[in-house]
């Protein structure tokens, strides 16, 4: 119960790092299908651009809820470069600050083509940081169960199955005619390919954490369903993955409730891993 608890009291912060990553990764996704899309293409898709942001904004906004006082956040950024922390909310600001200003400028009356593309750029590289942030932020010597390499390797696998997936909602509304074609199937192997790896980086996560103990518990008494939360999100995430390809398969891409859909799915299948990972907090002494 004490797991749960743990979890549950960061609830917020599973919410974060559900959403966050993958948001990132579907910006980056679609942003590279923007540059390469022309004319009306290239508007609707840089103006889809909003979905992948606003997923990642809400994840964000649910994590600040850490931050306690306002007043914190000065002291956040005063240690930046030396806190993985301060790391992962500085380089939130600059992926929301880069992806926000580039969004907002397409409307400007007279863009300039050129300083549409340098932000897109500056907002794509600002997202792979923001990823590269988040899955160091829980590097900590103290947890036992989080100083592994399978924490932030198991993150970013999780930004790749679901980046994609919300890649393919965003470029659905966006009417990106590539997504019928190859690139519908790219993005799906992608993500199907890091579903694969990820799961394998759980199961060796597993066998090498659960057995840890401090002085009160073990790991796998404070996650007893690890398992059975590792199949939820191999199911999950992979009946997300059925649900486009089912529309790719009949030749066309999915309707905007079915890639919807989709989505919810995989987001809900890395939800309960991020819940898992709370849970199995466990410290070398004798406290939880």
């Amino acid at each position: 119960m004490a797991g749960l608890a743990t979890a549950l009291d960061e609830v917020t912060l599973v919410l974060f790092t559900t959403l966050a990553p993958s948001g990132a990764v579907a910006y980056a996704i679609m942003g590279a299908a923007a540059l390469w899309a022309r004319g009306d293409e290239r508007k609707r898709v840089s103006r889809a651009l909003l979905i992948p942001f606003l997923v990642t904004l809400v994840g964000l906004v649910a994590s600040a809820t850490h931050l306690g006082n306002p007043d914190n956040a000065l002291y956040v950024f005063s240690r930046v470069g030396r806190s993985p922390l301060s790391n992962e909310v500085f380089a939130a600001v600059l992926f929301l600050s880069a992806s926000g200003l580039h969004w907002l400028y397409q409307f400007a009356e007279h863009a300039r083509p050129r300083v549409l593309n340098a932000l897109m750029g500056a907002a794509i590289l600002a997202s792979f940081a923001f990823v590269a942030s988040v899955a160091l932020a829980y590097a900590s010597r103290t947890v036992v169960t989080w100083d592994t390499p399978f924490v932030p390797v198991a993150l970013c696998l999780n930004a790749l199955v679901g980046g994609p997936v919300l890649a393919v909602a965003g470029l659905r509304l966006a009417q990106w005619e590539p997504l019928e074609g190859k690139a519908g199937w790219a993005l799906l192997a992608l993500s199907l390919a890091a579903l694969v790896v990820n799961a394998g980086v759980y199961v060796a996560q597993g066998a090498s954490v659960l057995p840890l103990r401090n002085y009160l518990v073990s790991a796998e008494q404070l996650v007893p369903t690890y398992g059975a939360m590792v199949i939820a999100f191999c199911v999950l995430a992979a009946a997300g993955l059925a649900v486009d390809a089912a529309g790719l398969l009949r030749g066309r891409v999915t309707s905007k409730a079915s890639v919807a859909t989709a989505s919810a799915l995989v987001f809900v299948g890395i939800f309960v891993m991020r819940f898992a990972f709370y849970m199995m907090h466990m410290t070398y002494g004798i406290s939880l």
